[in-house]
This record gives C-alpha cells, sequence and structure tokens, in this order.
C-alpha cells in the first residue's frame, strides 16, 4: 500500500517518489514531525490515465452518460477491507457502493493544492 504525506506546516503535498529526494513537487521540504503530516492512504485503484487514487484526490466520474466529480474518502466496507468513495451519493446503490474500477474515473487535483475545485457535496 502506497501513502503520500501532506506536510501541514509547509502546505505541500509529499509524494512516494520524494522519499529519498528531499523535495515535495520540486519544492524543498524539511524534516517534520507526526504532527505535521497528515497520510493519505493509496486506494489501489488507477483512474484512466493510469495514476494511482490516493485519499484526498478530486476525481470526476462518468455514470450513466453523466459527469460528476467529488473528493476521495477511504471507509472500511463490511468485509473490514476499503473502498474508494467518490461521491456516494450518486455512485451507491441500496447501500452498496458500486465498484470504482467499472467506472470512468480520472483525478483532476487533490484537495490541498486545488482548494478552488472542491465540489460542496461530498
Amino acid at each position: 500500500m502506497y501513502y503520500r504525506g501532506y506536510q501541514k506546516l509547509l502546505h505541500v503535498l509529499l509524494c512516494e517518489d520524494d522519499r529519498g529526494a528531499g523535495e515535495g513537487r520540486g519544492r524543498p521540504v524539511k524534516r517534520a514531525s507526526y504532527e505535521d503530516v497528515e497520510l493519505l492512504e493509496g486506494t489501489a485503484f488507477h483512474d484512466k490515465n493510469r495514476q494511482e487514487v490516493f485519499e484526498g484526490d478530486i476525481v470526476r466520474v462518468r455514470h450513466k452518460g453523466r459527469m460528476f466529480e467529488g473528493v476521495v474518502d477511504y471507509v472500511p466496507d463490511m468485509f473490514g477491507s476499503k473502498a474508494i468513495h467518490p461521491l456516494k451519493s450518486v455512485l451507491e446503490k441500496n447501500g452498496v457502493l458500486e465498484n470504482p474500477a467499472d467506472l470512468d474515473v480520472e483525478v483532476i487535483g487533490n484537495r490541498f493544492e486545488n482548494r478552488d475545485q472542491v465540489p460542496l457535496e461530498n
């Protein structure tokens, strides 16, 4: 399972490939305590561009001919595993989330670097 981190004090998103580089998205990163970093879990799903979808990503979903946008959340399901959860009210059928692998999903940003794109309903 992969994780990304959001460094709260510097407002920098840290990616897995930044581990040894000492940089976050091209910006210097200082060491931080655990309280200063919010960990974001990878979902193990990839969007249509083969980009891994992480908790906190803003995704555009094509569903039954309509487009929706939402922030990815990670919630436990009844089997103890977790599921990608964009726009729960749109994608749930009888309380069961549809398989995101069957949907046309595209990552268009994240809730940290693209606050202006965060949909109100989520």
